[in-house]
């Protein structure tokens, strides 16, 4: 009797368990990612030793023609973002953006810089797919496909995801492989790279307001009000 009771005590403990397992799994991809900075990596060349002074700050975060760019070319108030796509704290801000892009349209230039970290599998690639999207003039509903399905290809093989979600753009497929073995999309890419180790990035995402760089705000509103004062 008593290994019965045993048996089944410990069958109830495993079962308890695995219930608590799923719901903390299930948990992870509700909640939304909190902002805690993504650090460069201590073995990456990047960070205040790797700074080139040959570029002012004010040069290298000026509007670019070939920045990506959503907002008002014209706003007094221009905010410049280094990110990684796989960064969670990338991905709350990314929906920040997004969000006071549609509110503050006409006061606000949101421009969008690759920083993809060493340390993170994917980044790179997910940051490739986003040019070549972008060739396709579809970089922004890519970049926010990928953000909002981060915790889907993060966490596997990513590159036939991404290949999903071009499909669904409905983007030339042809077209997209022969992009994405273009080598000056890469060149694209590091070129923003360098430029955030030339500024001294040091963690993603790391913000700059009219050539400022910021403490990241935490909250939605804390980011409205920052952005606004520099009206």
């Amino acid at each position: 009797m008593n290994k019965r009771f045993a048996l089944w005590g410990g069958l109830v403990l495993a079962l308890a368990i695995v219930a608590f397992v799923m719901v903390r799994l299930a948990d992870e991809d509700t909640q939304a990612p909190q902002p805690q900075l993504a650090a460069v990596n201590s073995n990456s060349d990047a960070g205040a030793g790797a700074r080139d002074t040959g570029s002012s700050a004010a040069e290298i975060l000026a509007p670019r023609e070939n920045d990506w760019m959503k907002g008002n070319p014209d706003a007094d108030v221009v905010v410049v973002k280094y990110s990684d796509f796989q960064c969670p704290a990338c991905r709350f801000y990314a929906s920040m953006d997004d969000q006071l892009g549609k509110e503050l349209e006409d006061d606000v230039l949101f421009i969008y810089r690759h920083f993809p970290l060493r340390n993170f599998q994917h980044s790179r690639l997910a940051a490739r797919y986003t040019e070549a999207a972008g060739r396709q003039d579809e970089f922004w509903k890519m970049h926010d496909l990928i953000f909002i399905n981060q915790q889907r290809w993060s966490r596997t093989e990513a590159e036939p995801i991404f290949r999903h979600f071009a499909e669904s753009l409905e983007l030339d497929m042809e077209q997209l492989d022969r992009d994405l073995e273009d080598p000056t999309l890469d060149e694209r890419i590091e070129a923003d790279y360098r430029d955030g180790q030339r500024l001294g990035v040091r963690a993603v995402p790391t913000i700059y307001i009219n050539g400022e760089a910021i403490r990241s705000p935490n909250s939605l509103e804390a980011y409205r009000d920052l952005i606004l004062s520099y009206k």
